[in-house]
C-alpha cells in the first residue's frame, strides 16, 4: 500500500493512514514526512503493521545506517534517522503521551528542551550477547524473531567492548565441538555473556552466565527463567540498558559448552590491547544459574584497581579504634564487582546489578536530579535505589537518606559503595518500595522522594502512600513515557507537574528517558 507517514510512534515505527480505509499504518523503517510503499505483515481491524519496501519521497533526515547489522538486529530502530531528528521525535512522543495518557492539557508549558547524549555512537558501557551454539560466536536476536545471528562489532558499544568481541569469538571457536559433545569435567554450559567496560576507571569485566545440564541448542520459552523486572518480548530488553538488542534470559536461550580451563588460559589474550605493553584491567566472572558467583581470573592491573579501592574503604573513618565495624558493616564487596564512576565518585557494581549503560548520559541525569531537589533536607527517600546511584550522590544534602531496593546484588553493591566512601547517613532497606514506605513511622514526612521505577511504572500503593504523607517534592526518572504519563495522572489530584525533560540515554533507539519534577498542591 502507498502511505504518507505523518508521525513517529513509541516503539520505533513511523505512522500514517491507509488512504482507502483510513486505519492507522505502522511502518518500519519509515520516517515522518515520507511517502512510502508498505508491505503489510500484520492486519487488525484498527491497524496495520508492515515493512517499508520503497521510499518515493524521502525525509531530509534519512541517512545510511553505519551498522552492518541494522535491519537484521532488533537493538537499534533509528540508525536511519539523523540524530537531531531522533531527539525531536522523542520530545514529541513525550508531549503526546503526557497529553493523551496523562491528561495534561498544555504539555509545552512544562516540557524543557531535550538534552542530547554526549555520544550518539560508542556510548554503551555494558552489552549483553547470546551465544550461538551453531557458529560458536557472540550473537544478537534478529528483529522480530528468536533466531540468532553472529556479530563481531556493535557500533553503539564503547571501544573497550568492541575490542573484546572478536577475541571472545575466537575463544568460543577454540574448543572443537566433538570434544565438547562428550561433556568432560570442568565444562561450563554457557548461554549469555555480558561485557562491562568503564572508560573512567579502565576496568573491564566479562560475565559468563552458565546453567547446569542441558545440551547445546535452543530452549523453549517455557524452560527459560523469567526476567527480573521488565516485560518479556525478546526484542525489548527488560531495561533498555540490559543488552543492545535483547534480554536473553527471557525467551529462547542457547546453551554452549566450553571448558573452564580454556577460559582461564585465554585471559592473557583477552587482556592484551593493541599498542599497550601492560595487560588491561580485565576480570573473568562466572554467574551460575543459582546465583553463585565464581571469579575465574583477573589480570594484575584489575587486581590493583579493586585492591586499592578496598584498601581505601577499610582505612576510612567508619572503622573504630578497636576495629569494630560501623552499623553498615564492612564485610567484603560483591565478588567480581565492576567499578564505575559517576559525579566524580566510584560505585561498586555486582555482576548481576544494574548501572546506567550510558556513563556520560548518566552524568546529565544526575545533574537534572540534583537541580530538582532542595539543597538541604531532613529526610530523602530513594524508592528504587539500585546500586545507590542517587541515594549516595544526595547524601550530602540530607540529614538522613532511606533507600529501597528489591534486588540483593544491587543492595550489596550500594552498601559497599557507602562503606568505601565513609557515608553513614544512608539507610538501605531491601524489599518492595510500596511495602517499605508504609513501614516508616506514621508521623514521618520526607522532604522529597526520588522515583526510578521499572518500565511498568510505580506501584499505585507507593503513589498513594507518598500522597498520604504529603511529600512536598517528587523527582521521577522514567524509562517509559506511557507509564510516566499514567502515574502522573494518578497523582494529579495532589501534585502538579513542574517540569519534564527528555535526557537521551539511548541514541539510535526509540527508548526515552525522562526526568520529571512534581510539587505538592492538593490536600
Amino acid at each position: 500500500m502507498q502511505v504518507e507517514l505523518t508521525d513517529m510512534a513509541y516503539g520505533g515505527d513511523a505512522v500514517g493512514r491507509d488512504p482507502d480505509s483510513g486505519i492507522a499504518v505502522f511502518a518500519w523503517p519509515g520516517i515522518s514526512g515520507e511517502q512510502v510503499t508498505v508491505d503489510p505483515e500484520l492486519r487488525r481491524p484498527n491497524l496495520v503493521r508492515g515493512l517499508v519496501t520503497a521510499v518515493e519521497k524521502p525525509s531530509p533526515l534519512r541517512l545510511d545506517p553505519p551498522c552492518p547489522y541494522f535491519g537484521a538486529c532488533g537493538g537499534c530502530q533509528w540508525q536511519h534517522i539523523e540524530y537531531e531528528g531522533q531527539l525531536a521525535f522523542k520530545h514529541n512522543i513525550l508531549r503526546s503521551q503526557l497529553a493523551r495518557r496523562g491528561g495534561i492539557a498544555d504539555p509545552d508549558g512544562f516540557l524543557l528542551a531535550p538534552l542530547p547524549s554526549p555520544q550518539s555512537f560508542g556510548y554503551r558501557n555494558t552489552s549483553q550477547f547470546a551465544v550461538d551454539p551453531q557458529t560458536g560466536s557472540l550473537a544478537y536476536f534478529r528483529r522480530g524473531s528468536h533466531h540468532l545471528f553472529a556479530v563481531d562489532v556493535c557500533p553503539i558499544s564503547n571501544s573497550g567492548i568492541n575490542r573484546l568481541i572478536p577475541k571472545l569469538n575466537s575463544l568460543l571457536k577454540s574448543t572443537p565441538q566433538d570434544i565438547l559433545a562428550q561433556e568432560p569435567r570442568g565444562v561450563m554450559r554457557l548461554w549469555k555473556i555480558a561485557v562491562r567496560h568503564s572508560e573512567a576507571t579502565g576496568q573491564t569485566v566479562i560475565v559468563l552466565h552458565t546453567r547446569p545440564g542441558g545440551k547445546a541448542g535452543m530452549e523453549s520459552p517455557q524452560q527459560a527463567p523469567k526476567g527480573r523486572r521488565r516485560r518479556g518480548d525478546a526484542q525489548v530488553p527488560e531495561r533498555p540498558d540490559e543488552g543492545p538488542n535483547m534480554d536473553v534470559g527471557e525467551e529462547a536461550n542457547p546453551v554452549f559448552l566450553l571448558k573452564r580451563r580454556d577460559v582461564k588460559r585465554a585471559l592473557p589474550a583477552l587482556a592484551a590491547l593493541e599498542g599497550q605493553d601492560a595487560p588491561a584491567a580485565l576480570s573473568l566472572v562466572e554467574v551460575m544459574d543459582d546465583g553463585t558467583i565464581n571469579l575465574l581470573g583477573a589480570t594484575r592491573t584489575a587486581g590493583s584497581i579493586t585492591s586499592e579501592a578496598m584498601a581505601e574503604a577499610l582505612t576510612g573513618s567508619y572503622l573504630g579504634d578497636m576495629g569494630r565495624e560501623s552499623a553498615l558493616g564492612s564485610g567484603a564487596p560483591p565478588l567480581g564487582s565492576w567499578i564505575e564512576s559517576l559525579g566524580g565518585q566510584a560505585y561498586w557494581v555486582a555482576p548481576g546489578a544494574f548501572f546506567q549503560v550510558n556513563s556520560a548520559g548518566a552524568e546529565l541525569i544526575l545533574e537534572e536530579v540534583l537541580a530538582g531537589l532542595p539543597d538541604e533536607m531532613d529526610l530523602l527517600v530513594d524508592a528504587h535505589s539500585g546500586v545507590g546511584t542517587f541515594a549516595l550522590a544526595l547524601a550530602g544534602r540530607a540529614e538522613r537518606v532511606v533507600a529501597f531496593e528489591t534486588e540483593s546484588a544491587a543492595s550489596a553493591s550500594a552498601r559497599w559503595t557507602a562503606i568505601s566512601r565513609s557515608i553513614t547517613n544512608v539507610e538501605f532497606k531491601q524489599g518492595r518500595a510500596e511495602a517499605l514506605m508504609r513501614t516508616l513511622p506514621a508521623e514521618v514526612r520526607p522532604d522529597a522522594v526520588v522515583l526510578d521505577p521499572p518500565r511498568s511504572g510505580c506501584h499505585p500503593g507507593l503513589l498513594r502512600e507518598i500522597a498520604r504523607r504529603e511529600v512536598p517534592r517528587i523527582v521521577y526518572i522514567s524509562c517509559d513515557p506511557g507509564t510516566l504519563a499514567g502515574d502522573l495522572k494518578l497523582l494529579a489530584d495532589n501534585y502538579t507537574l513542574k517540569s519534564a525533560r527528555v535526557i537521551d540515554m539511548f541514541p539510535q533507539t526509540y527508548h526515552i528517558e525522562t526526568v520529571a519534577v512534581l510539587d505538592r498542591t492538593g490536600s
